[in-house]
């Protein structure tokens, strides 16, 4: 989409020769010109453009006018001064204009102020975008774009197959395939992981672990255990309400009331 400009100057030859030089840009649309600041300041609120070109001496309602006219507005243009006065030239970056283009300027003047012009405008459409995306990310998902970013980077991290795991054992880095583990036991801020290839103890705790893994084919059984119901064979009740999972390598894991339920839809 073209950026929009309106040009506001009391001198018709200075608005035709901006007018003139803008136009050969085809990223730029030059949606109307203004003989003055109040004139210019309808335009504004009824064009909504995205730059706006103004000369500072003006009769009625000068450039700084214009922009003070403009801070209270729901729409805020950017703001390039356009005269031939220097000494206005802080005052004029106090009130946070965009440029200030000191006539005569010459074409590669014009050209510098319009790569800052192209620069700033592909930054904030971008920055709409991801508010964009924020927003629905939070409607669809409740999670920030950074939150749901993060999640992402989780998920990749587990693979390169999305099914492997890294574990720090020790000075070494264990590699699992999730299918080899069959269940895990936590002690404090470790975990006793028992696989198919053995018994492993590594740094973790299960709440960190339990992010990882595909928690409908690792459920928790109780605070201190998660299984791989892929391994498990046999569940039997006891008399206090809680079960044993038995897994094909013959080991028993306690299941708790508290999470019991969690393993009926894979036996009921």
């Amino acid at each position: 989409m073209p950026i929009s400009a309106i040009i506001v100057d009391d001198e018709p030859l200075a608005r035709e020769g901006l007018m003139l030089r803008i136009g050969q840009e085809s990223d730029f649309n030059v949606l109307t010109d203004c003989a003055c600041g109040a004139e210019a300041l309808d335009a504004i609120h009824t064009l909504t453009p995205d730059v706006v070109f103004a000369d500072i001496e003006m009769p009625g309602l000068s450039g700084f006018e214009l922009v003070n006219a403009l801070n209270d507005a729901p729409f805020l243009p950017k703001i390039i001064f356009v005269t031939a006065y220097q000494e206005f030239a802080l005052e004029a970056f106090e009130c946070q204009v965009f440029d200030y283009l000191l006539k005569p300027y010459s074409d590669a003047r014009l050209a510098s102020c319009l790569n800052k012009l192209r620069q700033a405008y592909s930054e904030q459409v971008a920055f709409d975008r991801q508010q964009q995306l924020t927003d629905l990310l939070g409607k669809k998902t409740g999670k920030t774009l950074e939150g749901f970013m993060s999640s992402l980077a989780q998920q990749a991290s587990m693979s390169p197959d999305s099914d492997t795991l890294i574990f720090k054992n020790g000075t070494e880095r264990l590699r699992l395939v999730m299918s080899e583990i069959l269940w895990v036991e936590a002690a404090g801020d470790y975990l006793y992981l028992h696989t198919q290839r053995g018994n492993f103890i590594v740094r973790q705790t299960l709440k960190q672990l339990e992010t990882e893994l595909h928690q409908h084919c690792f459920p928790r059984v109780s605070r201190s255990a998660m299984i791989n119901m892929s391994h498990v064979t046999k569940l039997t009740p006891n008399s206090n309400g809680e079960y044993y999972a038995t897994l094909n390598n013959g080991d028993e894991v306690k299941v708790s009331r508290k999470y019991r339920a969690k393993l009926h839809k894979f036996f009921y």
